[in-house]
C-alpha cells in the first residue's frame, strides 16, 4: 500500500497557496473588517442577506479561480472540470482548511458551485447551467431538506404534478425548502419533489433546474446560523412554480438516487475539511502550549495538558487515514458506503473534540473573540448535523455491517 500523497495532490496544494497569496490575501488585507472580531455584524444587512461588497470580493475570488483552473476541479474534464479524482480532491480540501476563517472557501465553489448531481443533465441543460455554472458566471444550491424532513428527506412534502401548457407538458411545483446554503443568492436551484409514489419511497422524487425568477419563487427568509457565514442558509417558497419539461433532471422518479450518489463524495469532503481545520486547531494549541508559562515552566510540559494534545494529534492521523482510504475505494470503484460514513462521522466528532481541546489550552485567551478558536468552536457543531447526522451515519454503518 501506497501512503504517499498523490503528485497531483501535491502540485495543487503549491499552486493554491501562491494563488491565496497572490489573489486572495490581498483582498482579506483589504478588508480586515470581514474577518475581524465583528465580522458577523458587517457581512450582512439588516435583513441579514449579505452585503453588496462581500459579495462582490466572493464573486472576484470565484472568478479568479476559474481563470486558475482550480474552480470545479473535481469536475469531469468533458465539461471544463479538472477531472481530479476523490482522493486528491480531499487531500486539497484538507489544505484549504488548514488556516483561520478567510476568503478562501470561494476557491473551489462550495455549496454554490458547480456539482456532480449536474452530470445528469442533457446537452441543452449543460449548455444553459452547466456551462456558464463551471465558468463562475451563476451560482446554484441544493434544496432538498424541508422543515420537518432533514434525515428523512424521502418522506418530503413537496409535489410536483405534470399539466398540460402553452408549450405542452408542464409540471406545477408546490415546495417548501429549509436552510438551503447559497439559497438567497443562487442563480438557479435543484428543487426535489415526490412526482408519483407514497411518503418513504425513494424512487418517485424528481429533481427540477428551476430558475430564481420563476413566479411562484421566493426567499422566504434568511436564516441566522450559528457559526456559519451569516446570511448563507434560507427558507426557499414554490408556491405553484410552473416549469416544462425540459426542467427535469434525469429521469422522472429518479432524482433521489442521482442525488444519493453525488453524497457520497460530500461526506468525504467534509472528513477532509474537518480533518484541516482539527490540524490548523492543534497546531494552535501547540504553539500556545510551547509559549505559555505557568509555575515556571512551559504549560506543554506538563502532562494535563500534553496528554490532550497527544490524543487530539491520534485522533487526526486516525481520521486523515480513514478519509483517504474512502476515496482510495470510490476511485478504484469500490463500494465505500461504510466508509464514507465512518469517516463523515469521525471528521465532525473530531472537529468539535479539536475545537475544544484549543480552547481548554488558551483558557481564557481562546474564549475571547481576537483569536479564531471561538469561531471554530461555533462552526464545527454543525459539521455533526448537515450531509446526514452522526446518528445517520450510525445507522449506515449498521446497515452495511448487517
Amino acid at each position: 500500500m501506497d501512503f504517499s500523497e498523490p503528485e497531483e495532490a501535491v502540485q495543487i496544494t503549491k499552486a493554491l497557496d501562491d494563488f491565496i497569496e497572490q489573489e486572495v490575501t490581498p483582498l482579506e488585507n483589504e478588508h480586515p473588517e470581514f474577518l475581524g472580531e465583528d465580522y458577523e455584524r458587517h457581512i450582512v444587512d439588516e435583513d441579514h442577506y449579505q452585503v453588496p461588497e462581500y459579495r462582490e470580493i466572493r464573486e472576484t475570488i470565484r472568478k479568479r479561480s476559474v481563470e486558475a483552473g482550480f474552480y470545479g476541479m473535481g469536475m469531469p474534464e468533458e465539461v471544463g472540470g479538472g477531472g481530479v479524482d476523490v482522493l486528491t480532491r480531499g487531500i486539497v480540501t484538507e489544505h484549504l482548511a488548514n488556516r483561520p476563517p478567510g476568503f478562501h472557501s470561494a476557491i473551489m465553489g462550495g455549496a454554490g458551485g458547480p456539482t456532480p448531481v449536474l452530470l445528469a443533465a442533457d446537452e441543452d441543460q449543460r449548455e444553459e447551467y452547466l456551462a456558464p455554472l463551471m465558468a463562475g458566471e451563476i451560482t446554484t444550491c441544493f434544496a432538498l431538506t424541508e422543515p420537518a424532513h432533514g434525515s428523512d428527506p424521502h418522506y418530503m412534502d413537496a409535489r410536483a404534478e405534470r399539466v398540460g401548457g402553452p408549450a405542452g407538458d408542464e409540471w406545477v411545483i408546490d415546495a417548501n425548502k429549509y436552510w438551503i446554503t447559497n439559497g438567497p443568492y443562487a442563480d438557479f436551484a435543484m428543487v426535489f419533489a415526490r412526482t408519483s409514489g407514497e411518503a418513504g419511497d425513494y424512487g418517485g422524487i424528481t429533481c427540477f433546474l428551476v430558475d430564481a425568477d420563476a413566479e411562484g419563487y421566493s426567499v422566504e427568509k434568511v436564516h441566522r446560523t450559528m457559526g456559519l457565514t451569516p446570511g448563507g442558509q434560507c427558507e426557499l417558497r414554490f408556491d405553484g412554480v410552473r416549469v416544462g419539461e425540459d426542467a427535469v433532471l434525469g429521469e422522472v422518479d429518479q432524482g433521489f438516487q442521482t442525488a444519493m450518489n453525488w453524497i457520497g463524495g460530500g461526506r468525504i469532503a467534509i472528513a477532509a475539511n474537518a480533518v484541516g481545520s482539527s490540524q490548523y486547531l492543534l497546531d494552535l494549541a501547540v504553539d500556545y502550549a510551547r509559549d505559555r508559562e505557568t509555575f515556571g515552566k512551559p504549560i506543554g510540559h506538563r502532562q494535563g495538558i500534553s496528554f490532550q494534545l497527544a490524543e487530539l494529534a491520534t485522533d487526526i492521523e486516525q481520521t486523515r487515514q480513514l478519509y483517504r482510504y474512502a476515496a482510495w475505494k470510490l476511485d478504484n470503484d469500490e463500494r465505500a458506503r461504510k466508509e464514507e460514513s465512518m469517516a463523515k462521522l469521525r471528521g465532525a466528532q473530531l472537529n468539535n473534540r479539536a475545537a475544544d481541546v484549543a480552547m481548554q489550552v488558551h483558557g481564557g485567551s481562546g474564549f475571547m473573540k481576537d483569536l479564531p478558536i471561538e469561531r471554530q468552536y461555533r462552526s464545527a457543531r454543525v459539521l455533526r448535523i448537515f450531509e446526514g447526522t452522526d446518528e445517520i451515519q450510525k445507522r449506515t454503518i449498521a446497515r452495511e455491517l448487517v
